[in-house]
């Protein structure tokens, strides 16, 4: 009420300090004109212009919230119908500028309702072609696959290479678009998070034997309730780093760890590697759109897409994910599933080396 009564004074204050002067003036005229009942008449006249100022104030305060309810619906939905219910509450010049803002305000709106729809159909576009695109890189792997005796090892590890970062760039093609409609549709289910990461090591495994890096996994057998693909996703921006920035002068490696972090009932997952890492004034902004850090001969064609959308992904899928940074011998991420259940003791198992 306090600050109701402070705008009102900002906004008429002009008009009150007009009327508080008349006051005074019409109340000196009346003590020269009659000083013995002057205290009488300038009291009932002050109790009546206060009485008055009260009356007005409230008329005004109750016309300035009507406008204002009307003005925030009318911005909201600038149509004709608006307007007019706006215009009846004000006159003159304010009902030119009403109709001026009102046509303003309709052309900024078909013309953002226009660009909506542009976009939708660009999504609609980009995600019918990274679906299309999946029929000949199958049939490529199909191919590969039945006639890998008749191609050299090292053309048949150059089309591997290609064909699976093909599949990296349309998965993030996919899930930024996913990311930015309006609607998701991530499967939530019951998943062996160890039966994810084979699934990931997998489908890498040409490229991990080309390369001479070493798998190392320590799993305990735990369930988590997660989207698989979105849980792949993750795991896939994290490897296909590790590949991409290893340390070749060294016997390089890949360390996955699943353990139940007993405090607070959830699966942590950390992968671990023992590339060229980053720097540590680097690591609080590795998740930000667009980012590749220190600019190298491995970085330089790095788009800093993988970890930001894998970021954005684990937080719909209400996974922590964090990176670890007293690690220097390489790069350690660990994501943090919510509410796992142990399924099968602890199983470790070691990769052969490539």
């Amino acid at each position: 009420m306090f600050k109701t009564l402070i705008h009102m004074f900002e906004k008429y204050g002009i008009w009150i300090c007009s009327i508080i002067l008349l006051n005074i003036l019409f109340g000196t005229m009346l003590w020269l004109l009659d000083e013995k009942n002057f205290k009488y008449i300038f009291s009932a006249m002050l109790l009546g212009s206060f009485l008055l100022y009260c009356v007005i104030g409230f008329i005004v305060f109750r016309t300035d919230q009507r406008r204002r309810k009307v003005l925030i619906e009318f911005l909201e939905e600038p149509s004709l119908f608006q307007q007019e219910r706006v215009l009846k509450l004000f006159t003159g010049f304010d009902q030119e500028f009403i109709n001026e803002m009102g046509r303003v305000l309709r052309e900024k709106n078909e013309s953002i309702l226009k660009q909506e729809e542009n976009r939708k159909e660009y999504e609609e576009y980009i995600e019918s072609w990274a679906h299309e695109i999946k029929t000949p890189l199958a049939l490529m792997t199909f191919v590969m696959d039945n006639r890998r005796d008749e191609i050299s090892a090292a053309a048949y590890n150059r089309l591997e290479y290609s064909r699976t970062k093909m599949q990296e760039d349309i998965e993030r093609m996919l899930y930024y678009a996913r990311l930015k409609s309006a609607r998701s549709d991530y499967f939530f289910t019951e998943l062996s998070l160890k039966d994810v990461c084979y699934e990931v090591i997998d489908e890498y495994k040409v490229l991990l034997q080309e390369k001479n890096i070493n798998v190392i996994t320590d799993y305990e057998n735990l369930k988590v309730f997660s989207d698989r693909k979105g849980v792949q996703f993750l795991i896939t921006q994290v490897i296909s780093n590790a590949i991409k920035y290893q340390k070749e002068e060294v016997g390089s490696f890949i360390q996955l760890s699943i353990k139940l972090d007993k405090a607070n009932n959830q699966t942590k997952l950390l992968i671990r590697d023992n590339g060229i890492g980053v720097k540590a004034y680097d690591l609080p902004f590795i998740f930000e759109k667009g980012f590749t850090g220190e600019i190298g001969e491995q970085k330089k064609n790095s788009t800093g897409m993988g970890l930001y959308l894998a970021k954005q992904i684990a937080d719909h899928l209400m996974v922590t994910i964090s990176v670890t940074e007293d690690y220097n011998e390489g790069f350690e991420i660990v994501f943090l599933f919510p509410d796992s259940v142990k399924i099968m003791g602890e199983s470790k198992h070691e990769f052969p080396e490539f």
